[in-house]
């Protein structure tokens, strides 16, 4: 029995995004490999619609301030740091966008939070986890809608086999 049949059923295919959202970098390489050697198209599918936190960063200011209210203040300030780590060299400035999508006095209080802990690998994948979880939860609930900024990510319920 392949691997991916157990997905092959309606409900498959965002579960099989959600296994591979939820996991480290380390596995979801080996599960993505996995997905490739069994069905090269399905992996293909599967990187397109995942969800990586360099790609939540893309979206637009608007959405990025309907996601940071649901985060601890923990996610919040990893993520700043992850973000100031994934903008250099880059010209991008992709921190303060983080930053400047929460209220101000949180904004201070998060950039302190940040600057004085030394945040492990452990602790900015769990952060990265849950801002991928936050994404979806808000998305089921109707609160983000793919469509209107990143319509790439929209799943057809009928993908199957």
């Amino acid at each position: 029995m392949s691997m991916l049949s157990r997905f092959r059923k309606p409900g498959g295919f965002q579960q099989l995004i959600t296994l591979l959202e939820t996991c480290d970098p380390s596995k979801q390489k080996s599960l993505l490999h996995l997905v490739g050697s069994e069905d090269p198209g399905w992996a293909h599918l599967v990187k397109v619609k995942s969800l990586t936190f360099e790609r939540v960063l893309s979206w637009p200011q608007e959405v990025l301030m309907e996601i940071t209210p649901h985060l601890p203040d923990q996610v919040l300030a990893t993520a700043y740091r992850m973000a100031e780590i994934l903008s250099q060299g880059q010209g991008r400035q992709l921190h303060e966008k983080w930053i400047s999508s929460l209220p101000s006095m949180k904004a201070r209080e998060i950039q302190e939070l940040a600057q004085s802990h030394l945040f492990t690998t452990a602790e900015q994948t769990n952060a990265v986890i849950k801002v991928i979880q936050t994404v979806r939860e808000l998305e089921a609930k109707g609160l983000l809608r793919f469509a209107t900024f990143d319509p790439v990510l929209e799943i057809d319920s009928k993908i199957a086999a």
